[in-house]
């Protein structure tokens, strides 16, 4: 029985054209993320942005597994499940494309678009520490149920999913921001001109988080 977040399993697909379908995919949602990061305010904005993920991976995970976040690639390759790193490459530029597009869009839609920074009393490495964590939590629940013999088939991932991202961004974004996403801690503040000297923390921070989570998932021997 072929599972339904099959297509995580890049290394099944056969031709560079189903490739590049599934890069659009990735930008599309990761421009449709970024977006209503940007858009969103206040306390709600968490499970504005966690609903937006949930919508996003079941719109388009059947195509490319929606990982919308290159720390989210980072350990689905590292747990061997996205073929060479051409594959990973490809997943990486497009959610790059698309959250620099959401971003900009959101600078036009927006008197005042928001983006991910560190509180001012938080420190560098606090923040650092936080994008870590939570994006460890992020990328080892996207392993764990969708990447899984024992969960194939399961209806629920884009929930789990999406739910993991609220939870995270109402524990710390009073902390780091709540980006938890590469693509998304550049886009943004780029797109509004922010002060770029944080930038490096969502970088760090989630690619952290996300190569721990692919070593964490195959020393637990979770397949």
């Amino acid at each position: 029985m072929r599972a339904i977040a099959d297509p995580l399993l890049v290394n099944d697909a056969k031709p560079e054209r189903e490739l590049t379908t599934k890069a659009l995919a990735e930008a599309l949602g990761t421009f449709f993320l970024a977006l209503n990061i940007g858009m969103c305010s206040g306390d709600l904005a968490p499970f504005a942005v966690g609903g937006t993920l949930m919508i996003m991976v079941y719109a388009f995970g059947h195509i490319s597994g929606g990982h919308f976040n290159p720390a989210v690639t980072l350990a689905v390759y590292l747990r061997g499940k996205l073929g060479d790193a051409t594959n990973a490459a490809y997943y990486a530029l497009a959610q790059f494309a698309g959250a620099f597009a959401g971003a900009f869009v959101s600078n036009i839609l927006s008197d005042e678009p928001g983006y991910p920074a560190p509180a001012a009393d938080a420190g560098a490495l606090k923040a650092l520490l936080a994008e870590a964590i939570y994006t460890f939590a992020l990328c080892s629940v996207v392993l764990n149920v969708t990447t899984t013999k024992n969960q194939e088939g399961n209806s629920f991932f884009g929930l789990a999913i999406g739910a993991t991202l609220t939870c995270s961004a109402l524990a710390a974004a009073g902390i780091s921001g709540g980006a938890f996403n590469p693509a998304v801690g550049t886009g943004l503040p780029l797109a509004a001109a922010a002060d770029f000297s944080s930038v490096w923390i969502y970088w760090a921070g989630p690619l952290l988080g996300g190569a721990a989570a692919g070593a964490a998932f195959k020393l637990m021997g979770s397949e």
